[in-house]
């Protein structure tokens, strides 16, 4: 899922945001391997109602992984 979402956020216009467990969890591993900057909800915010992450940009890293999956 992370590769997935993160060629789908390399389609988009930033920041984006990405809604749903899963799709926060991807968004966090993705933060953590560097491959974006990204802004996690807060535990406060998610019990306020539908939580969701804020992408801000694709780092170096992530458009090398971006090359690296599609095999370029």
């Amino acid at each position: 899922m992370r590769h997935t979402l993160l060629h789908y956020l390399s389609t988009q216009r930033l920041p984006a945001t990405v809604a749903g467990a899963q799709g926060i969890a991807a968004v966090q591993a993705l933060l953590m391997e560097g491959c974006v900057k990204a802004v996690l909800p807060s535990k406060r915010s998610a019990e306020a109602g539908v939580p969701v992450a804020t992408v801000t940009e694709l780092t170096r890293l992530g458009h090398r992984a971006l090359r690296q999956f599609s095999g370029a």
